[in-house]
């Protein structure tokens, strides 16, 4: 006996453990099934800053993203693995996820106001309790680059913390101790929500145009599957071969989704009414006059360090509706689009223009003072505009900008006393003949509404001789510039009506002589320029101006130290027109004659053949026609509807945005949908091995 039983001991010393599975085949105990899953879980938190790649563009820094987003995984990772002892154990990870997110996570999301930058002041915490709940909004509200304004990186925190604790958490519980052999596989594949969570958090308050979407989206799927396989035992890589044809197949399908064209991305800012409406203020242009009455000599605002001869812009105008112009109504893409602007201001030509290397006009940093009597909401700038830093009297929240016109707008009036930085590019306007051989640009701007009836005849005498689109602005031009007179229609000024409505416009082109300012000339050429198919819109601004009311690079003044300063008075108020041009954008074009050409008092500046406005007599009075279909009156009784039509059900109302919605997400579920399908059904089939145990066989003895 003792014999036999040490003959069977060394023959189990020498001989592996044998597993009988279902199938009565045996098979040597998978080495990594006694590995942890601690690695596995750990891949969830590159899993998760993948997944918010898309609000990278939305901050504009990589480094502000990637050390807010890691140290927001790791945190949720490390709370997440705490064991569960006991009720003390068990209590100290909702604790420390508070802690998370109102402590740790303001000292990195608001850096700037801590001490020392590592401990926290009454500032940090406030702030990172509000943004905590606005920081999503500011995204939406702001437009990228962001940076570290508004505390728009406690939303990255927030999103990145709570999603990769949930998602280590279900991992956790649903890998159990083995590798390949999962506790709960249900849980398993739970813990990839999310992470897509987070990708859809993240594209929806991305951008329109996004960081390689569909390249991202497609790895991050492809991982994701690989990883619940992993995590299920379903993944069984054996031999080189195998392994080359699957890393083959997932580097064609990430190529794949790397060249398809990108579609139209729906993101939430497209989206968002941004809280300024500028048409709480009445038309920019309307009080031009204003200036050279009240403030003809009075410094209204003082600039330095601006190259000289640069125009400052206040407003842009590009809807006319018969009396004056104004702001267009189409939100998210005309003048009216104001929104909050963060550390940077980032225009689409302006990134046409760095990533084809192009870099053209002269780059300033410039501060603006505003002076007494300006008293406007709309901020003095120039050029292409950077960025905008407050100094005083003046805070970045209360900042409005327009990325279309590059003009800036505040939530009240200016006071004196205001500055701000204004970091930008002066354009140089191209050249003349380059102009002349431009065609219309496609910028689109609002149809004129009670146009004049003098345009036609004025634009087709204007330009007949000219065929490019350039060259017929060029045209128009020069011909209100030399054929024209001025006068501002002030006392002892020849009579010279303010306005620009219609009737005004129809008595500066019809007449003897056109007799104006730049308030009409300006508002000529750009209904002329309409007329004939060219984009175009009025800019009320300064220019910096000689006697003769041209452009003067000697205003500008040089200082003591260096820097130089020009002071621009309520004469240097100007308002001119900017014509959209293929290759070109929108080219400035100054149509007011100069300021010394006056008419004399013998200039009759009457239409030579004025039309009298005769009252028509009304119509006759006839029978009302009759009506063979009997219409459904809708009475009201005490406010109510006598005959209430029933309320539509509820897919009537919804039903078109849930397919729409369905649709849109198509290519995200679809291609993952039978996949997920057959992991699930694979894990079901081999949860009772799991449970069941194997069977063990000995040797007889």
């Amino acid at each position: 006996m003792s014999t036999s039983s040490a003959s069977w001991m060394e023959q189990a010393q020498r001989e592996p453990i044998r597993l009988i599975d279902r199938t009565d085949l045996q098979s040597t105990v998978d080495p990594t099934w006694r590995r942890s899953p601690i690695i596995l879980v750990a891949a969830l938190v590159p899993l998760d800053l993948m997944a918010g790649l898309q609000l990278l563009p939305v901050y504009g820094s990589l480094s502000f993203w990637l050390t807010v987003g890691a140290i927001a995984c790791l945190a949720g990772l490390l709370i997440a693995m705490l064991p569960h002892r006991s009720i003390a154990t068990a209590l100290l990870q909702p604790l420390l996820l508070i802690a998370g997110q109102f402590l740790l996570g303001p000292i990195f999301a608001l850096n700037g106001t801590t001490l020392a930058h590592v401990l926290p002041t009454w500032a940090t915490l406030a702030q990172g309790w509000s943004a905590t709940f606005g920081a999503f909004k500011t995204l939406a509200a702001i437009d990228p680059p962001l940076g570290q304004e508004a505390g728009g990186l406690m939303a990255l925190w927030t999103l990145m913390l709570w999603t990769c604790y949930l998602a280590v958490l279900l991992a956790r519980h649903g890998l159990g101790r083995n590798l390949g052999r999962p506790t709960h596989p249900a849980a398993v594949l739970a813990a990839t929500l999310p992470i897509l969570a987070t990708m859809i958090v993240s594209a929806a308050l991305g951008t329109s145009r996004g960081l390689y979407p569909a390249l991202t989206g497609g790895i991050l799927w492809l991982l994701l599957l690989i990883w619940s396989a992993s995590g299920l035992g379903l993944l069984r890589l054996q031999g080189l071969a195998s392994t080359l044809l699957t890393l083959a197949l997932a580097a064609g399908m990430i190529f794949s989704a790397g060249i398809l064209p990108a579609p139209t991305r729906q993101v939430i800012r497209d989206h968002y009414q941004p809280p300024m409406d500028p048409y709480q203020f009445t038309s920019p242009l309307s009080d031009y006059r204003a200036y050279i009455k009240r403030h003809r000599d009075d410094t209204l605002v003082t600039v330095r360090n601006l190259p000289a001869g640069t125009p400052v812009r206040m407003a842009v105008m590009d809807r006319y509706d018969g009396k004056v112009w104004n702001l267009s109504d189409s939100s998210g893409a005309g003048a009216a689009d104001y929104r909050r602007i963060g550390a940077q201001i980032r225009t689409e030509r302006q990134q046409e223009k760095t990533k084809d290397g192009e870099q053209t006009g002269q780059p300033f940093t410039a501060t603006f003072l505003i002076r007494e009597g300006f008293d406007h909401a709309w901020l003095p700038s120039a050029g292409q505009v950077g960025s905008i830093d407050p100094d005083q009297d003046l805070q970045r929240k209360d900042l409005y900008f327009n990325k279309a016109t590059d003009t800036a707008l505040t939530d009240q009036a200016l006071q004196a006393g205001a500055s701000y930085t204004v970091h930008g590019v002066a354009q140089n306007r191209p050249a003349t003949r380059r102009i002349a051989d431009s065609d219309p640009g496609d910028a689109q701007v609002p149809p004129l509404s009670d146009a004049p009836e003098s345009l036609p005849k004025a634009a087709a005498s204007m330009t007949s001789m000219q065929v490019r689109g350039g060259a017929r602005a060029l045209a128009i031009e020069e011909r209100l510039h030399k054929e024209g007179w001025f006068s501002h229609g002030l006392a002892g000024d020849y009579p010279s009506p303010s306005g620009h409505g219609d009737y005004r416009i129809n008595q500066l082109l019809q007449g003897q002589a056109m007799v104006g300012d730049s308030e009409q000339y300006a508002s000529a050429m750009a209904l002329l320029a309409r007329q004939m198919g060219l984009p175009s819109r009025v800019v009320l601004g300064f220019l910096p101006k000689n006697h003769d009311g041209s452009i003067s690079r000697a205003r500008t003044r040089t200082q003591a130290d260096g820097s130089t300063r020009v002071d621009l008075t309520g004469r240097d108020a100007q308002a001119w027109v900017e014509v959209n041009l293929k290759g070109l954008g929108w080219i400035p074009f100054y149509p007011t004659p100069p300021e010394t050409k006056t008419p004399d008092k013998s200039l009759d500046p009457t239409p030579p053949d004025p039309r009298t406005l005769v009252r028509q007599p009304p119509p006759p009075l006839a029978d009302p026609p009759h009506d063979d279909h009997t219409t459904q009156g809708r009475t009201t009784v005490g406010g109510q509807e006598a005959s209430p039509q029933s309320p539509p059900s509820f897919w009537k109302r919804y039903g078109p945005l849930i397919t729409k919605a369905t649709l849109w997400t198509m290519p995200v579920w679809l291609p993952a949908l039978p996949i997920l399908l057959l992991l699930a059904v694979k894990a079901r089939l081999r949860r009772p091995a799991y449970m069941t145990g194997p069977t063990m066989t000995f040797p007889s003895y």
